[in-house]
């Protein structure tokens, strides 16, 4: 069928190019033959992340602590917002042939700088497979109580080792597959939360005592939450450099944008209205209880297709990083192994029950990340023209260390880290990532015009051959 289309084959059948079925190019852009993934086949993966569990249990939790008008009207901003900026990088990962890892280095990180950008992000799937996970774990302890949670962490982790080995070809098919299974049994769900009897009306709830007051305005508290799951316009990127240059366009805005307006806007608010009829927010409390063992087993499919996405683009972030600071990689599928290691340790520290603290100190890492490479690709490149809007990523294209993007993510993380563990009070911790995003903004181009953008040129290379390759600004 259509949404599993897969890319042909590279001319010459040579193995060392069609065996990438394990690596995906983690370490090179993807070559224009392999390019050729259609559109309903990506955002097919993409609507695997939209369909994780994790977004229902986060609207059930925001819904809790804010009343349904804040958690309604922070989806759409949220959804609006980072939508917007996973399309932009979406198309420029289509253009590339690179993901948001590669895309860095050129971004004012440099080759061995953007080592900092890769342990933001592998921290990040670490931290949502912790998150997808213990809910799995909790829909199996909830219904067969005698299995130790410890046991159901160790499985939670080997089961998705074989499932993503494979890569994209493997997780295309896996998404698929399992499509119809979620649709029956999010239908039964929706259709069992209707006849609960609650009274509770959604529209209008409001919660006794909104959480924490003194943090701010509870819309303010959900959108510093929400910017944690930036880490969605990173992953659009790592999907989008599959994306055929030509539907460039097209596709970042399926893969990118419509995928998320999908996540927070659909996901985001249904999570919050079952929560209102089932009376807890977490699903792998109240799928159970609906529906005993098939409950289970839709919790275990939901949780799969999330997870896979999630070691899947671990893998590759690890995969460069070895190779960038060593030289020497096993490869990505060995990675995928270290990856659910490292995943399954965070659900044994119970990161699960402090899920909105979690995310809010988060947000302050990759908003400064994602921020700094926004300014790059909008600001220097293409209103300030500094530089040429290209995107090298070898080693001898470029610079070991940029500090454009490290001066700004250093300052931005020195200010907004401490506000995130109190420093500032209570509502420190919430501006804390709005903070760190506009100083990574802000000062990314100053830096860049400080340095006249000569850390963009490889080591040996002049700064009027940069200027020369520079398009003028056209005259007034």
């Amino acid at each position: 069928m259509s949404g599993v289309t897969e890319p042909p084959r590279p001319a010459g059948g040579e193995e060392s190019g069609w065996a990438e079925n394990r690596e995906d190019y983690a370490q090179d852009r993807v070559p224009l033959p392999y390019r050729q993934w259609s559109t309903v086949s990506l955002f097919g993966v993409m609507f695997g992340i939209t369909t994780a569990m994790f977004f229902l249990s986060w609207g059930g939790t925001l819904v809790l602590a804010y009343g349904t008008k804040t958690l309604v009207i922070g989806m759409v901003i949220a959804g609006l917002v980072i939508g917007g900026l996973a399309y932009a990088w979406s198309k420029k990962a289509s253009a590339t042939g690179l993901g948001a890892d590669l895309m860095s280095r050129s971004s004012g990180f440099g080759y061995y700088g953007s080592a900092v950008t890769s342990l933001i992000y592998t921290l990040t799937f670490l931290m949502f497979f912790a998150f997808e996970g213990s809910i799995m774990a909790n829909a199996i302890h909830t219904q067969w109580p005698s299995i130790p949670k410890a046991a159901i962490y160790v499985f939670t982790g080997v089961v998705i080792i074989p499932l993503t080995w494979y890569g994209m070809r493997l997780m295309n098919v896996l998404m698929w597959v399992t499509l119809p299974i979620y649709a029956v049994f999010l239908v039964i769900t929706i259709v069992e939360a209707a006849h609960t009897g609650r009274t509770v009306d959604f529209w209008s709830y409001v919660p006794a005592h909104t959480a924490t007051p003194e943090a701010g305005p509870a819309l303010l508290q959900v959108l510093a939450a929400a910017l944690a799951v930036l880490s969605q316009v990173t992953i659009s990127a790592d999907m989008g450099r599959f994306i055929p240059p030509q539907r460039r366009t097209s596709g970042a805005l399926i893969v990118g944008f419509f995928s998320q307006i999908l996540t927070f806007v659909g996901c985001g608010i249904l999570g919050g209205w079952l929560t209102l009829r089932f009376g807890v927010s977490d699903p792998g409390a109240y799928l159970p209880q609906i529906m005993g063992a098939w409950g289970v087993l839709f919790v275990i499919i939901t949780q799969i297709r999330i997870n896979v996405t999630n070691i899947y683009s671990g893998s590759i972030i690890y995969s460069t990083l070895f190779t960038r600071i060593f030289r020497f990689s096993p490869g990505r599928h060995w990675w995928v192994v270290l990856t659910t290691a490292l995943g399954t340790a965070l659900m044994f520290g119970d990161i699960y029950s402090r899920l909105n603290q979690v995310l809010t100190f988060e947000a302050v890492f990759i908003i400064a990340w994602v921020m700094a490479v926004v300014a790059d690709m909008f600001v220097i490149k293409r209103w300030l023209k500094l530089v040429p809007d290209d995107s090298p990523y070898e080693r001898h294209e470029l610079r070991r260390y940029n500090p454009v993007g490290l001066i700004a993510v250093g300052i931005a993380l020195v200010v907004a880290v401490p506000m995130s563990f109190g420093l500032a009070g209570p509502l420190g911790i919430t501006l804390a990532p709005f903070v760190s995003g506009v100083l990574s903004f802000v000062v990314t181009p100053i830096v860049a015009l400080a340095t006249r953008g000569r850390y963009y040129a490889p080591e040996g290379a002049r700064t009027e051959e940069v200027a020369a390759a520079t398009p003028e600004p056209a005259a007034d």
